[in-house]
């Protein structure tokens, strides 16, 4: 998310988007632990490319994030982020993006 969608956005509406699959992916990795796409994939029976667009919807609503380039180089290592380190991280980039645009205001 770009700074002007934590400022317009509400934490109950970014978790409400935390359904489904997304949620299916989002617990499978907690249980998981820190793994690449195609482990997750593996772990959970699913196929990499079901998987594989969840982990970035994750990433991009702020449920996991990139913790390292597997020893390929290509491929990430994800971990999952619980629902309060997530609201947390939330919570400072919506405070940082409505004191920017407050200066923007001045």
């Amino acid at each position: 998310m770009k700074p002007i969608d934590y400022r317009n956005e509400s934490w109950e509406r970014v978790q409400a988007r935390l359904v489904l699959d997304r949620a299916r992916v989002h617990s499978a990795l907690i249980t998981s632990g820190p793994c690449t796409t195609r482990h997750l994939a593996a772990k959970m029976g699913w196929d990499i490319l079901n998987v594989r667009p969840r982990v970035t919807e994750l990433v991009q609503i702020g449920f996991a994030a990139l913790v390292d380039r597997a020893s390929s180089g290509y491929e990430g290592v994800y971990r999952a982020l619980p629902f309060a380190e997530a609201k947390r991280n939330f919570e400072e980039k919506r405070r940082a993006a409505l004191e920017a645009n407050q200066l923007n205001l001045l």
